[in-house]
């Protein structure tokens, strides 16, 4: 038997989609403005920018969190947004959300690997001048992908 729950349970989502929807579409204007820096290489700027990204990474998470909390109260914690949508008529309200959501994470998505990129050939470019300057032995310089 299928379970059913009260619209105002999905809208606590909705809305908490709606917020992460805001941050989201923040962080994309920030990694936009970073691949504008790390294109100049303005390092002061890049710093004051990822100074600035940090509380909008740390609410994103949190309100993810709650999601996830209140997902997991409805017993639909083992279910992806996706499948809450499809599974459950009366959370078609998350649709829009969802939707929306979900282009805004892949240009963010699109947008930081472009920064990663940027960087990589940034740190290569520094890793080239230091060895043909002598100033370090190819053993020293290495760098490695955060864990």
């Amino acid at each position: 038997m299928k379970q059913v729950f009260s619209l105002n349970r999905f809208q606590k989502i909705s809305d908490l989609l709606d917020e992460q929807l805001k941050i989201h579409n923040k962080l994309l204007e920030i990694e936009t403005k970073k691949t504008e820096i790390l294109t100049k290489g303005d390092i002061k700027a890049l710093d004051e920018l990822v100074t600035t990204q940090q509380p909008y990474i740390m609410r994103a998470n949190n309100i993810e969190k709650q999601r996830e909390k209140l997902q997991n109260e409805m017993g639909l914690g083992d279910l992806s947004l996706r499948e809450v949508i499809e599974r459950h008529p009366e959370a078609d309200i998350l649709n829009r959300n969802y939707s929306e959501l979900s282009d805004v994470l892949s240009n963010l998505k699109k947008v930081c690997e472009r920064n990663q990129k940027i960087l990589g050939a940034r740190l290569d470019v520094i890793n080239s001048i230091l060895l043909n300057t002598g100033a370090v032995n190819s053993k020293e310089v290495t760098y490695t992908k955060g864990k």
